[in-house]
Order: C-alpha cells, then sequence, then structure tokens
C-alpha cells in the first residue's frame, strides 16, 4: 500500500513563491492593459488610410496654386503616421510574447507558493471541514483560470488589432491562392503560343536594361557615355517625348529597339511597347481577367500606385505583374504567351516588388502579411519551378548578385537578409539585420552585402566560406541616415544611396566610416541612384536629375530639370537616359 505524500513545507521557498506570484500578476495585467490600449488606438485611427492625411491631399488638389508649405506638412505628417504604424506593431509582437512569458510565469509560481506554504490550511469544526476545504480549492483554480484568461484575452486582443490592420488589403477579395497555369486559353483570351527556349547571356544582359535598376537590378549601367546637358522647355536633348495612357510607378526597361511599361488604375491594366527611336508606341495590350484574377481590386497606397513592380524582359518575351498579382507574359509582337493569377493581395500598401529573371526563371517576391513565398516561374509556359515560404513581408524587390560562391538571388525583408539558389531556389544564408517597412531592395559590390532602412539601419554583410557551406558576418552598422524607398549601388569601394528626406550619402564598403552626407533636395527621393560609370545619376520627386562624382569626396556634375513627378528609376543605354514621370516618357539623348 502507498504511502500518504506529507506537504513540504519552506518558509523562504514560499515567500519566494509569492514574490514572483504577485509581481508576475501585476506585471502581465499592466502588459494585457498596454495590448487593449493599443487596440483601442488602432481602432480610432486607420494608420493605413488617414483620413487627416487624405482631406490635406484633397485640399491641396484643389489650390490654384502650389503650396510648398502644406506639402511639405503633408509629407512629415505621412512620414510620422507611418512611423507610428511600425511602432504599433512591434509593441504588438513583443507586448504578445511578453504577456505570454508573465503568465507562465505567473502560474509556475503560484503552484509552488502552494506548495512551499508553511502551514496547512486550518479547518473549523468537522461538519464544515468539507466546504471549507473545497472553497479553498475553488479559490486556487479560479486563480489558475484567471491567469490563463487573461493570457487568452491578450492574445485575442493582438489578433484583433493585426486584423485591423490587414483588413484593408484582404478587403472583397474571395478568390483562392492559385497555382495553375493557362493550357488550354480562357474565354476572351487567345491560348498559349510556342516561345524558343533560348535565354540571354549574362553579357548581353548587361547591353540592355531588361529589369528595375537595370541588369540583375544591380543599378550598375553597362554604358558610360549617358548625357550630361539638357533642356526640357527648349526641348535641347530631348529626342522624343511620348504620353503614357495609364498611371504607375513602375520603371522602364528596354531590349534593343523596344521599351516596355506598365500603367494600370483600379479598373484597367495595361502593357505597353514603345520604339526608342521614335517614341512611337507600337503596341498596347489590356490584360482580361484571368480564371482566378479576384474580382475587385486590391488596397494600394496612392503612391504605390496599380502598376508599382516594373517588367522584366527575357528571351523574346516581357513579363509584367500588377497589384491584384496578375501575372502575364508577351512576346515582342504583343502576342499572348500566358497568364496567371497568383492569388489573394494580402499586403497594406500594395503589391510593389519588381520582377527578376536569370536561365529561363521568371522570379516574384510575395512577401506579405500571410504566406507570403518567393516563387520561380518557368518563363515559356508560367508553370511554378519552385516555390519557397517567406516568413515576413516587404516591399523590396530582389536582385541577382554573381559572387564567388554562385548565382545568388537576394531579397531583404522586414527582419532579415536572405539568399537563394538561382536554379534551385535552395536556401544559401540568411542574416538577421532589418527592421521596419522595407522598401529599398539590397546592394551587392565586392563580396559584400548592402542593406539599409529607415527606422532600422544600415548593415554590410560580408560572405565567406565556399560555395558548399557559405558564412555571412556583420561587418559594420550604420544608422545616421537611412533610405526609406530607394535602394542604394556600391562601386566596389563605396555604397551610396539616397533619403526621402532629400539626402545623398555615401559610406566606406570597407569600414562604414561616412565619407560625405550632402541635402541636395527639398523634395526627397523615391527613385534609386543609378552609377554611370564614375558618375551617379538621381531623380527627385520633382523630377529634377542630379549628377554627382562617385568617389571619397563630394563633387556636383551637373543639376538637370525635367519638371514633373517623378517616382520611377531611369533606364540607361548607350548614349540615352530613358525617364518615365507621373504622366510621360522621356528619351535624353
Amino acid at each position: 500500500m502507498l504511502e500518504k505524500r506529507e506537504f513540504e513545507k519552506s518558509d523562504f521557498m514560499w515567500r519566494l513563491s509569492t514574490a514572483v506570484t504577485v509581481v508576475s500578476g501585476i506585471f502581465s495585467v499592466i502588459v494585457f492593459v498596454l495590448l487593449a490600449v493599443n487596440y483601442l488606438q488602432i481602432r480610432a485611427v486607420d494608420p493605413i488610410d488617414n483620413e487627416m492625411i487624405t482631406q490635406m491631399r484633397i485640399e491641396y488638389s484643389e489650390l490654384p496654386e502650389q503650396d510648398d508649405a502644406l506639402a511639405k506638412r503633408i509629407e512629415e505628417l505621412d512620414l510620422l503616421t507611418r512611423k507610428a504604424f511600425f511602432a504599433s506593431q512591434n509593441h504588438l509582437r513583443v507586448g504578445a510574447g511578453l504577456l505570454l512569458v508573465g503568465v507562465c510565469v505567473f502560474l509556475i509560481a503560484f503552484k509552488n507558493m502552494i506548495r512551499w506554504k508553511p502551514e496547512l490550511p486550518e479547518l473549523a469544526e468537522v461538519p464544515t471541514a468539507d466546504r471549507e476545504f473545497l472553497a479553498y480549492a475553488q479559490s486556487r483554480r479560479l486563480i489558475t483560470w484567471g491567469g490563463v484568461t487573461l493570457l487568452a484575452g491578450g492574445l485575442l486582443v493582438s489578433l484583433l488589432t493585426e486584423s485591423l490592420v490587414a483588413a484593408p488589403a484582404a478587403a472583397g477579395l474571395n478568390a483562392s491562392s492559385a497555382q495553375v497555369t493557362l493550357d488550354g486559353g480562357v474565354d476572351g483570351i487567345e491560348p498559349p503560343i510556342a516561345v524558343a527556349k533560348e535565354y540571354p547571356t549574362w553579357d548581353a544582359m548587361q547591353l540592355n536594361w531588361p529589369s528595375f535598376r537595370g541588369p540583375g537590378s544591380s543599378g550598375q549601367a553597362h554604358f558610360t557615355n549617358a548625357p550630361l546637358d539638357w533642356d526640357v522647355e527648349e526641348g535641347r536633348g530631348i529626342r522624343w517625348k511620348a504620353e503614357v495612357p495609364l498611371p504607375g510607378t513602375s520603371s522602364p526597361v528596354v531590349w534593343g529597339t523596344r521599351l516596355f511599361l506598365s500603367g494600370a488604375d483600379e479598373q484597367t491594366r495595361e502593357v505597353y511597347c514603345f520604339d526608342t527611336e521614335t517614341g512611337e508606341l507600337r503596341w498596347k495590350r489590356t490584360l482580361e481577367p484571368f480564371e482566378d484574377t479576384p474580382a475587385e481590386s486590391p488596397f494600394v497606397n496612392a503612391e504605390t500606385s496599380y502598376a508599382a513592380p516594373t517588367m522584366v524582359v527575357h528571351g523574346d518575351q516581357v513579363f509584367a505583374i500588377f497589384s491584384n498579382k496578375d501575372i502575364v507574359s508577351y512576346d515582342f509582337d504583343g502576342n499572348l504567351v500566358w497568364g496567371r493569377n497568383l492569388g489573394i493581395s494580402d499586403n497594406h500598401y500594395g503589391h510593389s516588388s519588381s520582377l527578376l529573371a536569370y536561365g529561363g526563371l521568371i522570379y516574384v517576391q510575395l512577401d506579405q502579411v500571410e504566406e507570403g513565398k518567393l516563387l520561380a516561374l518557368d518563363a515559356p509556359t508560367g508553370e511554378t519551378a519552385w516555390v519557397k515560404k517567406r516568413d515576413w513581408i516587404s516591399w523590396a524587390s530582389p536582385i541577382l548578385a554573381h559572387t564567388p560562391y554562385g548565382v545568388q538571388v537576394i531579397l531583404c525583408s522586414e527582419e532579415d537578409v536572405d539568399a537563394y539558389d538561382a536554379a534551385s531556389g535552395k536556401l544559401l544564408w540568411s542574416q538577421d539585420c532589418l527592421g521596419g517597412e522595407v522598401a529599398p531592395s539590397p546592394a551587392y559590390s565586392n563580396g559584400i552585402v548592402f542593406a539599409a532602412n529607415e527606422y532600422a539601419m544600415a548593415s554590410a554583410i560580408q560572405l565567406t566560406g565556399s560555395a558548399d557551406a557559405i558564412q555571412t558576418e556583420i561587418l559594420w552598422e550604420y544608422d545616421n541616415l537611412l533610405p526609406e524607398i530607394s535602394s542604394p549601388v556600391g562601386d566596389g569601394e563605396r555604397f551610396y544611396f539616397a533619403t526621402s528626406y532629400g539626402e545623398l550619402v555615401c559610406l566606406d564598403a570597407a569600414s562604414g566610416e561616412e565619407k560625405w552626407v550632402e541635402e541636395v533636395s527639398d523634395a526627397g527621393f523615391y527613385s534609386s541612384p543609378v552609377l554611370v560609370g564614375d558618375r551617379l545619376y538621381i531623380l527627385d520627386k520633382e523630377g529634377t536629375m542630379y549628377i554627382v562624382r562617385a568617389g571619397a569626396e563630394y563633387e556636383e556634375i551637373a543639376t538637370r530639370a525635367i519638371g514633373e513627378e517623378t517616382f520611377a528609376t531611369p533606364a540607361f543605354m548607350d548614349g540615352r537616359i530613358y525617364v518615365r514621370t507621373t504622366a510621360h516618357l522621356y528619351c535624353i539623348e
């Protein structure tokens, strides 16, 4: 027969457990209250579509003349609102974790407090002993379930807060995430046509401008004879000017004598092919809905647009993707090759990651709130070659880096920088170094990956090891001035980037030393700098091109005005610059 277990007593352990129970209980209640307050604040003020900012923009658009002071206030308020949104999301994640830890500590400490209780409960006369002991046991269960309820309530508040932010992106969308391709065509869409399976070499890509920021999205031009002098008003140096039918923030891509561009509004999505010699619109194609295209367009931020991702040219095909995740391919004559929808867009600013291509694969970075992924699509058919799960949201675009350890597709997210094998999709390395709403793409130069973002910091990641076991280490960090949207570029010795406040920054690639900082623009930069030989070309939001020397000392070479609002990054070819503004396309020669 088993011997009855006796209660253990310890005055010291009882006092310690009691103190931990009280402290962790109070701590958990405070965290729960803060989470509830965060939820009520997010519910009261929409951090994504602020009514005050919207009203100010409407008032600004109705003014007879430009009001620079009001425009500056709108921009500053918008930046503050987005910063507050990021802070609330960070508080949400940290708070939920702290509440979980606090309640777990409370429950463990409470249990041990009972165990180490120095005196057994005093029971009254025998007739009431059972009731008193039952009341004592019930009070223990009540306290335990109180802690569990507090934890459940806090996690529920966290989920409700996150759903408030994610709702605009998913509103009205109910189509399933599809992975099918168009084998026999869809009603109203001609069936696929045969396409050659020969793809350009890296050298051939260098001679063109196939993607956002050029070959591999590197931000470096092959030709070094870009124009230095032009005048839009007089027409000097302007070969041609063409109207773009629909708006968009996507950048032009060029292959041979063809320039491709996308445009869209809430109802219509279009792809354009311009003649680079004359500016003539060779063809325009309007997308019809594919099999799984959502009936309604997703929510997008006004500055993101419905055509934010830049197209890519690969072989004799061009590829475009839009905010609703319709992706389409045409041949050079405008014949449909294939098209499909990649699923519901779950991104509270709108999809903006540009396309990239190499070796017969089209890379699609779909970093979003739920079910983020990196897709590699077969260029001739649009079928999925491979897919890799992504954990964090972003608005950045991938780059293609030719490293000593192989060709890598490198991506930024709101937490880390990741590199994948370009052919197989194998994750080669991952470095935790970012934070905030990451829009700038990374840069690669001379064995170093450079990543930076406003509200986080800049990091130089040194690649070491071997092709079979790549190692990474943070070479240095920098957190003075940081880019918010514009992507950086490197020349082997230095990294350069531009901020939304109008500064240009140069950092030493080996040490992170700040070589120079110049406040050059009142408008700020969304377009990315491009390295053309020993010169940097960078457009501000008002359409002013700044041309500066790429070197250890700041030297302004020229400033040239285009005179129209500009978000896109120009394309640089042999002796020419192709610039997309909010309304027009320019060829500067």
